[in-house]
């Protein structure tokens, strides 16, 4: 059994001997392929990739598990005076030493572990422990160079692991390999912040996906037009996410999900086919640098003007260079009877009921009120609502970059024909 986590060797026999904790691997085995050797615990760190072993049977002192609810335990040994501190996760934590209580006791002594536990001297149980020093003939996750690696780069597919990643990846780049599934080993990575799938043939992604907590996700140069995006929906990638790119997968449109990572800071969609942008994208108020360049967009939302961008780039795209060119959709309007959801909808803007909290209103009126573009007066425009393309927009951003001569045109949406007469 492997145990991935951070340790601190003390020598008892050197006074003030303190040491930082250090990436490792913690195993528990037979030390050799000889029937009678004895169960040992082998400690692998970058410095001693080769391992430290320690026995087992009447070689440890005590275990100490005052912290185990916190990930915290310390192995005493008698021979070599080592005192071995543990961190890791408190339910791997537990599961090792559950084992090691087997193999101390020969499993007859069940019941909770105590908080320091003296070692008898009994035999070790009859368990199916796997080997810790292999043959000439045989490979090993323990001999593996990158299994306390944090970042893995592969270009090639012979690069590929065959065993799996290491659990301890924060940095992962599949790249230029022709990929078209997603590997579902990725989702067993629980420190990944950064992956990076760019230049493959990935259609879909799972669900799963948002389960991490990513930091960093680039998925450019892929078929991802016919993606659900709902992996976007998932809590843990909504709280983590701060960089995406999406550029060059043959996108029609910006997918709305996207206004759901409300901690993303910079998004980058060049080289698609989007023609419109959703007027929700203002939800995202931590956003600083949108990159919608080479697309087909021919106006913003005009809730754009409301983001604080530190950088915006619509170069390549359809923009209008005269108002002449601009066409007038000031009578352009939409009736129809409300459906039970938009009444709800109104009704929560009309009683001012606070929806901006989960759980106090139904999740599909709660998505009908994000989504719904915004009129000038602030009110959300259902599907009665009259369109009208307004004046220049001029966007509180920084550093804004276009082609020559081309004008930045808003998409307006008013709810009433009142707001429609209001003077710009």
């Amino acid at each position: 059994m492997k145990l991935f986590c951070k340790t601190c060797t003390i020598n008892r026999t050197v006074p003030g001997d303190k040491r930082a904790f250090t990436k490792t691997v913690l195993a528990i085995g037979k030390g050799s392929e000889r029937k009678a050797d004895d169960t040992k615990i082998m400690l692998i760190t970058c410095a001693s990739k080769n391992g430290i072993k320690y026995n087992v049977l009447n070689n440890i002192n005590k275990i100490f598990t005052r912290f185990l609810d916190e990930g915290k335990a310390t192995i005493s040994f008698i021979m070599p005076a080592h005192d071995v501190q543990i961190e890791s996760d408190p339910i791997h934590l537990i599961a090792f030493l559950k084992v090691l209580k087997l193999v101390l006791t020969g499993g007859d002594q069940p019941g909770k572990m105590s908080q320091s536990t003296t070692n008898p001297c009994l035999p070790s149980a009859s368990l199916r422990l796997p080997c810790l020093t292999v043959g000439n003939k045989k490979t090993s996750i323990l001999s593996s160079p990158s299994v306390l690696s944090t970042k893995c780069v592969i270009t090639k597919r012979k690069d590929y692991p065959i065993k799996g990643f290491s659990r301890l990846l924060v940095t992962l780049q599949i790249s230029n390999i022709k990929l078209t599934r997603f590997d579902s080993q990725i989702l067993l990575l629980p420190k990944l912040r950064n992956l990076c799938l760019s230049t493959n043939c990935i259609r879909t992604l799972p669900r799963a996906l948002g389960q991490l907590r990513l930091s960093e996700l680039d998925l450019s140069d892929n078929n991802l037009a016919g993606d659900s995006w709902e992996w976007l929906l998932e809590p843990n990638i909504q709280s983590s996410l701060l960089v995406l790119n999406i550029s060059n997968n043959g996108l029609s449109c910006l997918p709305i999900n996207v206004i759901y990572a409300s901690q993303l800071e910079v998004l980058t969609a060049e080289n698609n086919h989007i023609h419109k942008l959703p007027f929700a994208l203002c939800t995202l108020t931590r956003l600083r640098m949108l990159s919608l360049a080479s697309n087909n967009i021919d106006a913003v939302p005009e809730t754009l003007a409301r983001m604080r961008l530190d950088r915006l780039d619509l170069s390549g795209n359809k923009l209008y260079a005269e108002a002449a060119t601009v066409p007038d959709l000031r009578m352009d309007t939409q009736r129809h009877s409300p459906s039970l959801f938009e009444l709800a909808a109104r009704t929560v803007i009309f009683k001012r009921i606070p929806y901006t909290f989960p759980g106090m209103i139904p999740f599909t009126v709660l998505e009908l009120l994000r989504r719904a573009p915004l009129c000038s007066c602030g009110r959300p425009c259902f599907e009665s609502k009259v369109y009208l393309r307004a004046k220049v927009l001029k966007p509180n951003c920084s550093y804004i970059i276009m082609n020559a001569n081309q004008q930045l045109w808003a998409d307006c949406v008013y709810c009433s024909e009142k707001c429609l007469r209001k003077p710009y």
